[in-house]
């Protein structure tokens, strides 16, 4: 039931009076720039006609907005519980336009706003309260990736596959949370809603998350919860982020957290496990960032996701327990502060960089379920293993059997040397070295290859790190996770030729998204976008691409939320 006195609501009417009248203007201009403000008054004048047209136009209406977002810096980490840079996408919105219902029933309709077009391009939905939400409560976060799993493990039995592809499960998983969250103290209703979205969809802004958080705020604010403090942050963003585990994907909640905690100007180090802000950094004026679709479509493998999901898990389990024990032989302090790969770094356990190196040379190239379970027995910590599975594994990975191939070195040192990725961009940013910082995102793309970290090229690793040299650091080896398809790495690296050849500083572009297809995107000097360099960058474009590209050129943005209802009529 929604509260009475609710500072987000009001009449359809109040809404469009206060939109024609310019009472946002100041609002909008801070959050879209002042040259997009008229823009702006119009597309969620738009929304608000597609709700009525749909819905009627009586009942007091919320309006939630969540940006997408776009990964600077750290690809494929945040489920490792590692931090990854990230920038709230300016002018790249997801509006939901929501009335509560007086029945628990949820009814929502899209409406897809793309360069040129303007489609319902998926099928409205309806969602029965009564019938998607569990009677146990899943408001913690392992708890609701276990009931995640249950309803994937469900689906595989019904139709054969694990992965969801109707828009409704991401509403329905991010309801399920928000009605856990709040039981006892509010009662989830129902609504009507329309979603009007001019994200792209074809990966790198992350659409589906941005309609997961959009929609949950429209939820939260028809019930006069207040986003940051009755949810804070640490909770909105893991949790939605896990919400999203009911489709059947296995990412991270770093791509809500760059959505939830963006700041204008800013690129923002998000961290999980808990959400939050570790450090920032200015986006040079000189510099924008830049994603296009780079016509490669993507080719998901379900099997090879959950297989790149679980070694880090196993991967820490490895090293905490095979390796770390035995080096340092004192079980009470590794287990303390090895819970995630995150953890695996020189300062906290006291180790050098080379003794970093080191360990990671005893982790195994590739193994297997069954074979770990072995050695863990032999080691005496099969009680581990067993707690670790049951956590980790159990119920939540439908593709994996015992005997399949782990790869686990390579795709754990990617983890580990993108988490000092990460660090490196904001130091470089911050220091104003532009060269290093393009750099890094070229060597990140190179870290999505299946190519090896061989013994070889961990030992001069460690006679470098002894020596002190700068290069030695993680931040400056691939790693190899293990995700790029072949015509998605050349179109990467075409583009990057073209921005080498110009310079150090010119720019660098790397994939987003799952890494199999989709957009493209990084930080490029702006003479390429809009200054004296334009048109021979637009001609390379068009000449890869075989068709002239819709560049989209993101500022950071400000993040997630809902707007104050307009007082009066």
């Amino acid at each position: 039931m929604a509260r009475s006195n609710n500072p987000y609501t009001a009449s359809l009417v109040q809404w469009q009076a206060a939109l024609e009248q310019g009472r946002f203007d100041c609002e909008f201009g801070r959050i879209y720039g002042r040259e997009q403000v008229a823009a702006w008054r119009a597309n969620y004048l738009e929304a608000l006609r597609h709700f009525a047209a749909r819905y009627g136009s009586g009942g007091r209406l919320v309006v939630a907005r969540c940006p997408g977002q776009m990964n600077v810096m750290g690809m494929h980490i945040d489920y490792g519980g590692m931090p990854s840079v990230r920038m709230a996408v300016r002018g790249a919105d997801t509006l939901v336009v929501a009335r509560a219902a007086s029945s628990r029933r949820v009814r929502l309709a899209s409406f897809l706003r793309s360069p040129g077009t303007a489609v319902d391009r998926f099928a409205p939905i309806e969602l029965d309260l009564e019938k998607i939400l569990p009677k146990a409560r899943v408001a913690e976060r392992q708890v609701l990736m276990d009931y995640a799993g249950r309803v994937c493990r469900q689906r595989l039995e019904r139709t054969g596959s694990a992965l969801a592809s109707d828009w409704s499960v991401l509403v329905e998983g991010q309801l399920v949370y928000l009605e856990s969250y709040f039981r006892g103290r509010v009662a989830l209703g129902g609504f009507d809603g329309l979603v009007w979205s001019n994200v792209s969809p074809s990966g790198g802004m992350s659409s589906s998350s941005a309609l997961v958080v959009a929609t949950a705020l429209a939820a939260m604010g028809m019930h006069g919860l207040v986003p940051h403090r009755d949810m804070p942050e640490a909770d909105l963003v893991d949790g939605l982020g896990t919400s999203e585990w009911m489709r059947g994907t296995r990412g991270g909640t770093a791509d809500h957290g760059g959505m939830i905690l963006g700041r204008a100007g800013k690129l923002v180090g998000v961290g999980v496990f808990p959400a939050r802000v570790q450090g920032e950094a200015a986006l040079p004026e000189e510099y924008a960032a830049l994603v296009l679709d780079s016509g490669v479509v993507r080719e998901y493998d379900e099997a090879v996701k959950e297989e790149t999901v679980i070694a880090y898990p196993l991967g820490t389990f490895i090293a905490r327990e095979l390796i770390l024990l035995g080096l340092m032989g004192r079980s009470h302090a590794v287990r303390e502060r090895v819970r995630y790969l995150r953890d695996i770094v020189p300062e906290p356990l006291g180790l050098s960089l080379e003794g970093l190196y080191r360990v990671l040379g005893y982790m195994p190239r590739q193994t297997s379920l069954a074979q770990l379970a072995v050695e863990a027995q032999a080691a005496g910590v099969g009680e581990h293993f067993d707690a670790m599975y049951q956590r980790e594994i159990a119920g939540k990975f439908q593709f994996l059997s015992e005997d399949a191939p782990l790869f686990i070195r390579r795709r754990c040192i990617y983890g580990l040397a993108e988490q000092d990725r990460v660090a490196g961009m904001l130091e470089c940013l911050n220091a104003g070295d532009m060269a290093t910082a393009l750099e890094l995102i070229r060597i990140s793309h190179d870290g999505d290859l299946d190519r090896e970290v061989g013994d070889e090229v961990l030992a001069q690793l460690v006679e470098r790190a002894e020596r002190g040299e700068a290069r030695a650091q993680l931040r400056f080896l691939p790693g190899g996770y293990g995700r790029m398809t072949p015509a998605y790495d050349r179109t990467v690296r075409v583009v990057n030729r073209f921005l080498t050849a110009e310079g150090p500083t010119a720019g660098a572009v790397q994939r987003l998204g799952a890494g199999w297809g989709g957009n493209i995107g990084g930080l490029v000097h702006r003479a390429f976008i809009d200054g004296e360099r334009r048109g021979a960058f637009a001609d390379m474009l068009q000449t890869e691409l075989g068709h002239e590209p819709v560049l989209a050129v993101a500022a950071p943005g400000e993040g997630a939320g809902l707007l104050a209802a307009p007082q009066g009529g």
